[in-house]
């Protein structure tokens, strides 16, 4: 599977590493620099007081509601 690019405010949902999917729905904060390495995005909960950072491969795009 290709990646897509996310935009900065982008809804998303993460898979967990069991394979399912949170519930939760993050937000786009921003994507990191490559640097050798895969891409990465900053994403935040509203329900949490912290960003998370993580692979491309472990997001998948919501509907816009």
């Amino acid at each position: 599977m290709a990646l897509e690019l996310l935009a900065a405010g982008q809804r998303v949902s993460l898979a967990s590493f069991g394979g399912g999917t949170s519930r939760e729905v993050y937000r786009i904060v921003r994507a990191l620099p490559a640097e050798g390495r895969p891409l990465q995005y900053r994403i935040k909960s509203d329900a949490e007081s912290f960003e998370r950072v993580v692979d491309a491969s472990r997001l998948s795009r919501l509907a816009l509601a």
